[in-house]
């Protein structure tokens, strides 16, 4: 068992980070899609892109 813990919505108990389930209450944690992790990032790039384009032009001029 890994050292790192969660603390269960359900029961406020310590589970195991790599649990599926609360082993006390028997909660089941939803697991994040693949997809909402990728579009995530497509929106952090995004929203970073004008920011590091304006970053690159101060470069140029110096």
């Amino acid at each position: 068992m890994s050292d790192a813990t969660r603390e269960c919505p359900m029961c406020a108990m310590e589970v195991d980070a790599s649990a599926d389930a609360c082993p006390v209450c028997g909660y089941e944690a939803p697991r994040q899609k693949t997809s909402m992790q990728v579009a995530a990032w497509v929106m952090v790039l995004l929203l970073l892109w004008p920011a590091l384009e304006g970053l690159m032009y101060l470069i140029e001029l110096l």
